[in-house]
């Protein structure tokens, strides 16, 4: 039995808008009615209105499972977050309580021996210190020996 698909104004007929929405449509037709809607609102909009609100809230197969998997892997990424931070706390709770208890100190203390340090002996340093001044001063003393002779 062949559908009709368009009345005498070019639009679609309610028979071709049942057809379509059981599926029983070939492929040329869909072709047609497509491109069709694409261009007339008026076919447009009573495609659209054919459909009841039951018809349209149907999800495809699969669907409720994909979102269950999906918040239950999200759960589980939430809790490895929580268990994540609850170690980090207790971490720096830990390190602030070394910090600022006495327990570092003891520690330090027990363990580390303080030596003195003895300043080292500084009179080879002055005492040459001493000769490069003198040698400083002999040089600067024979250049002006020498160019008060070179003026006379």
């Amino acid at each position: 039995m062949r559908i009709v698909l368009f009345d005498e104004n070019g639009h679609l007929t309610k028979n071709a808008l049942e057809e379509f929405k059981k599926g029983n449509l070939q492929d040329t037709e869909l072709i047609k009615i497509s491109e069709h809607v694409s261009q007339c609102e008026k076919c447009a909009d009573a495609m659209a209105d054919s459909f009841t609100d039951t018809e349209l809230a149907e999800a495809p197969l699969g669907f409720e499972e994909e979102v269950k998997n999906r918040i239950s892997d999200k759960k589980k990424v939430n809790i490895q977050f929580v268990l994540y931070s609850i170690r980090v706390s207790i971490a720096a709770c830990i390190a602030l309580v070394f910090v600022f208890s006495n327990t570092l100190n003891v520690i330090a203390n027990t363990k580390v021996k303080t030596v003195d340090i003895v300043s080292p002996n500084l009179s080879i340093v002055n005492s040459i210190n001493k000769s490069l001044d003198d040698f400083s001063q002999k040089i600067i003393s024979m250049e002006v020996f020498n160019s008060e002779n070179k003026e006379k």
